[in-house]
């Protein structure tokens, strides 16, 4: 009899441990983070949302779970309606994320040039330099992206600034291989 007892406790133990594994992936999700309602708009480009959330009150300079502002999730994921809905109801234009990185960088990294070109009608600074001293003018030159090269160039980007490593613009954009960028900032006198 004793042996059967300790058999019997033995599988209601195991069964209780089963349980617990079957249990757990439910416990971890439900301690994840939830997203905001207002970046979850804007990612799922629920514009109208977006619109009636920013109208009712909602921070613009919110951020989401990883301290990433709302105008560099919309620069950075292409989201050209809801980035103008969030000027439109005063974003800070050169908030930075957790790196340094202004939406003008990543829309400059990311080709976006329509949002580039109306962040700066914004009043972004072209020449703020992220942590490792980069600024939105080396990233648009080492992706190649010639348009942007040049609004920022006519907006007055730093041809000359170089990064914490000494790498000017010229240098990025020889890095991309792209002999047209690397033609228009020879032009524009760059640093290399």
């Amino acid at each position: 009899m004793p042996q059967d007892l300790s058999r019997r406790r033995f599988m209601s133990g195991a069964l209780s441990a089963v349980a617990l594994l079957w249990a757990a992936p439910a416990v971890a999700q439900m301690a994840l983070p939830l997203e905001s309602p207002i970046a979850t708009a804007l990612i799922n480009g629920d514009n109208d949302t977006l619109r009636r959330m920013l109208l009712s009150g909602t921070d613009p300079n919110s951020r989401d779970t990883n301290r990433q502002p709302l105008i560099i999730l919309a620069a950075r994921n292409g989201l050209g309606t809801g980035m103008d809905l969030l000027l439109d109801n005063r974003a800070r234009v050169d908030e930075l994320d957790p790196f340094g990185n202004t939406a003008l960088m990543w829309t400059a990294d990311r080709g976006h040039a329509d949002m580039t070109a109306r962040l700066l009608a914004a009043g972004a600074r072209p020449n703020l330099q992220n942590n490792q001293g980069v600024t939105a003018l080396m990233r648009a030159a080492k992706e190649g992206h010639g348009k942007i090269v040049e609004l920022l160039l006519a907006a007055g980007a730093d041809p000359k600034a170089t990064d914490y490593t000494g790498r000017g613009p010229l240098s990025w954009a020889r890095e991309g291989r792209s002999r047209a960028v690397v033609r228009t900032l020879e032009a524009a006198g760059a640093a290399d």
